[in-house]
């Protein structure tokens, strides 16, 4: 498993990035998935994964909608899955199953397939620059030190604090 960046010397440092990616998503972590309703996958060394936000318009090819949350459909891992065959957003074995995923969503989430074929164009475009990670950070809740003063020395405070904070709130 590749390691987390923990930089923090500029507003938009990846470091940022993956506090505020914790903050956002940890409010759909355990949810129910939204096509089989299970909440958490048992893998074969005998841990458990649970379920997550999935991004509709990729989270790494449309910044303007990473933290969007019309943009989020909770799924299972199997739902989840690069191995799924039968209906999944990341399936590499087949077409179809993201064409299912696709259909699944257009049948059961309406609205939110239309906001996500209205804002599709909208990806590989370039970002405004209207936040900044440390923006976001701040905004869901995360709490932020530095033990000069200077912007530039700020990290994130209490993170696992503000974690559970999140968790606790369901959003829907």
């Amino acid at each position: 498993m590749r390691r987390k960046s923990i930089k923090y010397n500029s507003p938009d440092a990846s470091g940022w990035m993956h506090k505020a990616d914790d903050l956002f998503l940890a409010s759909y972590r355990g949810e129910p998935c939204a096509i089989c309703g299970r909440t958490y996958a048992q893998n074969d060394d005998g841990s458990q994964t649970s379920s997550c936000g999935h991004h509709l318009i990729f989270k790494g090819s449309c910044r303007a909608f990473r933290y969007e949350r019309k943009n989020i459909i909770v799924l299972c891992p199997y739902h989840h899955s690069h191995y799924n065959p039968i209906c999944s957003p990341h399936s590499v074995t087949s077409n179809l199953a993201q064409t299912n995923f696709a259909l699944w969503v257009a049948k059961h989430r309406p609205e939110q397939f239309k906001w996500w074929q209205e804002h599709q164009k909208l990806q590989n475009k370039p970002f405004k620059g209207d936040w900044t990670y440390r923006d976001i950070y701040v905004r869901l809740g995360g709490e932020i030190a530095s033990k000069t003063g200077l912007l530039k020395d700020m990290k994130p405070k209490n993170h696992a604090k503000a974690l559970k904070i999140a968790t606790a709130k369901k959003f829907n």
